[in-house]
């Protein structure tokens, strides 16, 4: 138990982790994708101290080691578009925009066994996804979640959660492009896009040609 409670002792805050994406493998373009431009934009609404029910159902929150990513905001964003570019959508402006809100991107460890000689690691990811066209009502609005797999080692290790956080992340997006209504709303802000003014100067010159005629 003394161990337990110098390893919680030292690692009650949590840690920012840099991870990386992995993209999904066997992707296959979708017809009509290349006319359409996406614009993500994502919102980080974390809080800045979890004080939620995952940590404070459980018994042992003060054996809880926490994680979060680093830099959360542009690692979502770069997944988002690595998936979408796949697919064959243009990422710029002008078209449809995807809307995500992170509501909770963390992992954490719970140090448990009889001695403390263990910890259990688990990841989590949940967000809200939203795509807008130029004008007019969202077409798509959904809560995703992805969890990374949990995982079992000793706690001295002093191995970071890195994986669990990358595996959350892979997840989420794998279950977010599953779900056909996500890019069939991204392919009708096409029929949605205001038309182009007609500029002053080629209506005058319209009316000229027709005066001659």
């Amino acid at each position: 138990m003394v161990a337990a409670s110098l390893i919680a002792g030292c690692a009650i805050r949590a840690t920012e982790l840099p991870i990386s994406y992995m993209p999904q493998q066997n992707v296959q373009a979708i017809a009509g994708a290349d006319t359409v431009p996406v614009e993500v934009r994502v919102e980080d609404l974390e809080p800045e101290e979890y004080d939620s029910v995952w940590d404070r159902a459980n018994p042992f929150s003060d054996k809880l080691v926490r994680f979060q990513v680093k830099d959360a905001v542009d690692t979502v964003r770069g997944a988002a578009e690595t998936e979408l570019k796949a697919r064959g959508f243009k990422i710029g402006s002008g078209g449809a925009s995807v809307i995500i809100q992170i509501e909770r991107f963390a992992a954490r460890k719970l140090i448990d066994g009889e001695f403390g000689f263990t910890a259990a690691g688990r990841g989590y990811l949940s967000m809200r996804v939203e795509v807008q066209p130029q004008t007019g009502k969202a077409l798509f609005s959904e809560n995703v979640g992805g969890e990374g797999t949990p995982t079992k080692e000793s706690a001295f290790s002093g191995k970071p959660a890195t994986h669990v956080l990358e595996e959350s992340l892979a997840d989420a997006f794998r279950r977010l492009f599953a779900d056909p209504a996500f890019t069939a709303a991204i392919l009708a802000t096409r029929q949605l896009t205001p038309a182009k003014p007609v500029s002053p100067g080629r209506i005058a010159g319209a009316f000229a040609t027709m005066s001659r005629r």
